[in-house]
């Protein structure tokens, strides 16, 4: 659980420091959202899962229309919810849930020491 909750404050801390770096360098297409580090039990898109990917180490760029992110957090389950797009990134000990992004828009990258 102690491991769960510093994924989270990682997660969130990194949205929230890169969404106003990204703003102002990509004018009026919006941010990119980078989940870096995530380990991640199950991944799911549209609720369909995704499988065959590393289970640690995996970073996840997400290239969804983004000029606003509301996280919050209950029940240890954190939302992410993107807005214009109205995307939603789930995230718990099951794993990570997108719905409202389209396959092309995710994409996963992984450091190839720790996905072995």
């Amino acid at each position: 659980m102690k491991h769960c909750n510093i994924t989270m404050i990682a997660l969130i801390a990194t949205v929230l420091a890169l969404l106003p770096a990204s703003l102002a360098c990509s004018g009026s297409s919006g941010a990119d959202i980078y989940l870096e580090g995530v380990s991640i039990g199950s991944l799911s898109s549209g609720g369909k899962p995704i499988s065959g990917l590393p289970v640690q180490g995996v970073n996840i760029v997400i290239k969804a229309k983004t000029t606003k992110v509301l996280v919050s957090q209950s029940g240890g389950l954190t939302t992410i919810r993107l807005q214009p797009s109205n995307a939603v990134i789930t995230s718990s000990a099951d794993g990570i849930s997108f719905t409202g992004i389209e396959a092309d828009q995710i994409e996963i990258k992984w450091d190839p020491a720790t996905s072995k």
